[in-house]
């Protein structure tokens, strides 16, 4: 009797041709290797820092000025030049208006009654100060407070009355310098400065001209 080894490999011997059909078996193929990992992209930069320029000291405002009334009194120590002359004797009294503002500069207006006399001539009439600018500096602002203040006169008549003669108009410019102490809303004020006389206007003629004229003033008054 056969042993079923041995029938097995009579089996396969007698038929051939079923176990060349007998498939293959199928090879074993290999796994694609994993792809390398994706590198992260670089964080972005912050923006640039804009560096601020230091913020400069704050602008002082001007100060706030008060408006002014003084009661003046002018005194001419000379003139010369072809339209004045320096043989005459002049003063004036007048009142001196500084209206307030706000800005660097405010206004003048002066109004007063001169008179000039030389040997048997006299005259008598309106000095007007029209058109004035004033730049207040102050200089100590306590209790007490000093203040400069340089002054420029753009237009300025001189309406005189002769006595015995003709009348006539002058008109002038000028240039100050208003030294004034303030106490308790009450000031007092000096003023040199030079005057430049360039028309004389009567009914007999009309001149032009230069003249200097050296007046000297001062003002006591109150400030509102």
């Amino acid at each position: 009797m056969l042993s079923p080894l041995a029938l097995l490999s009579l089996l396969a011997a007698a038929d051939p041709a079923s176990a060349a059909a007998a498939p293959a078996a199928a090879p074993v193929t290999a796994l694609p290797p994993d792809p390398p990992p994706v590198a992260e992209a670089p964080p972005t930069p912050p923006p640039p820092t804009v560096a601020l320029a230091p913020a400069g000291p704050a602008r002082e405002l001007p100060r706030t000025t008060a408006f002014r009334l003084g009661l003046s009194y002018t005194r001419v120590l000379g003139e010369d030049g072809d339209l004045a002359d320096g043989s005459l004797s002049t003063n004036a009294v007048g009142i001196d208006l500084a209206f307030p503002s706000s800005s660097y500069v405010r206004s003048h207006l002066g109004l007063g009654n001169q008179w000039e006399s030389k040997g048997g001539y006299s005259a008598r009439g309106f000095r007007i100060d029209l058109i004035s600018f004033g730049y207040p500096i102050s200089l100590v602002d306590s209790t007490v407070r000093l203040d400069l203040e340089p002054i420029l006169t753009l237009v300025r008549g001189e309406i005189m009355f002769v006595q015995g003669g003709p009348n006539f108009l002058r008109m002038e410019s000028g240039f100050g310098l208003d030294l004034s102490v303030t106490y308790r809303h009450w000031f007092l004020g000096v003023e040199p400065a030079v005057d430049f006389r360039y028309w004389v206007y009567s009914k007999a003629a009309s001149q032009t001209g230069f003249g200097r004229i050296f007046p000297f003033r001062t003002t006591l008054g109150h400030e509102f």
